[in-house]
């Protein structure tokens, strides 16, 4: 264990004199804060606020997808410039979203730049899942990550993930070449916050992990998994694969070819461990399965057409860990967060 620690150690010190070189280059630093909101039938969702041309928006923080889509009838003619091409973004639940790329000025927090928004036009249910909730009420009552609840969700949901698209990831688009996601959690008053830009001294103490070579350059909301397994406390069960973070998608979802079996009982207690590309433990926390104050339903799916066992753990990391995304390194960052209330709680790894 001494050998581990002391290379773990090593790889925290290489990284941060890495950082520290690049600091030179860093744009502006800025902070904006996350808020929950609770849908009426109990799902937690995250907001942010932005600016759009000169329209502020709140928008849906969704750490799975890529790129800022707006639903009709939220910014001014004079907020964005249509480019004259379309397109057409699903999501992991089945909604999809049609419209035209366009040019604006973007502000979160006090960092602001020109980049690619979609303009929607049209909402409805992807070909794997034409029965979604989205595609259940009219578009004047819809709001992306509402669950299909009429009045509920947001007018733009914030896509930032690492990957590339048509439409770019808000963050990078806007000049962030590194960023921090604190969400606020369940049983605490305060709000959470995105750090763009992070200083040196801020990124501190993160352990990053690559992310995997089989989705680093696929877009989709796969594409920053990285390696982990979740483990059953009471039997021992260990499912490996690639580990999917995502914040609007609530939930603990396995999808697999060889899935087989029900889903483990609640009040399991369970661990989900991270690892490096050598397939080291650095990242792991502590859980119980089916707590909602956890975020911790599982659920098994079976899909004939996967070929890498897929773990969406949606927010349990985001509840033990601050989160560091780094698109320059590819590499994802865990920092352990004090235990909150209700948990779930960071493991020390040595």
């Amino acid at each position: 264990m001494g050998d581990v620690k002391c290379l773990a150690l090593a790889v925290v010190i290489l990284g941060s004199a890495g950082l520290a070189h690049a600091q030179s280059a860093l744009p502006l630093r800025a902070e904006v804060p996350v808020k929950e909101i609770i849908l009426s039938d109990g799902t937690r969702r995250y907001s942010v606020p932005i600016t759009v041309g000169a329209t502020e928006i709140l928008a849906g923080l969704d750490t799975g997808s890529t790129g800022l889509r707006i639903l009709p009838n939220v910014l001014k003619d004079s907020d964005a410039r249509r480019t004259g091409r379309v397109d057409t973004y699903s999501y992991s639940a089945g909604a999809k979203l049609a419209g035209v790329v366009a040019e604006a000025s973007v502000s979160v927090g006090d960092l602001s730049g020109s980049t690619t928004v979609q303009l929607a036009q049209q909402v409805g249910c992807s070909d794997e899942q034409p029965k979604c909730v989205a595609g259940s009420i009219p578009l004047s009552q819809y709001g992306v990550q509402g669950n299909g609840l009429p009045g509920e969700g947001f007018k733009a949901i914030l896509g930032v993930n690492m990957a590339g698209a048509d439409v770019a990831s808000l963050f990078s688009g806007i000049g962030a070449q590194r960023w921090i996601v604190d969400l606020p959690r369940p049983g605490e008053s305060n709000s959470g916050r995105i750090v763009l830009n992070p200083t040196d001294a801020e990124v501190q103490g993160f352990v990053s992990l690559p992310i995997l070579d089989q989705f680093a350059d696929r877009r989709g909301g796969a594409h920053d998994a990285i390696a982990g397994c979740l483990i059953n406390e009471t039997t021992h069960e260990k499912l490996c694969g690639a580990v999917v973070l995502d914040t609007g998608a609530p939930g603990i979802r396995v999808v697999a070819r060889d899935i087989s079996r029900t889903p483990w009982p609640k009040a399991t207690p369970a661990t989900l461990v991270l690892a490096d590309a050598a397939g080291r433990v650095r990242a792991a926390e502590k859980l119980v399965i089916g707590q909602s104050d956890q975020t911790s339903h599982l659920a098994f799916e079976q899909r004939d057409q996967v070929q890498t066992r897929m773990i969406f753990v949606g927010l349990t990391p985001y509840f033990a860990y601050s989160i560091l995304y780094d698109p320059v390194h590819k590499t994802v960052g865990f920092k352990p967060r004090h235990p909150a209330p209700l948990g779930p709680s960071p493991i020390v790894v040595n």
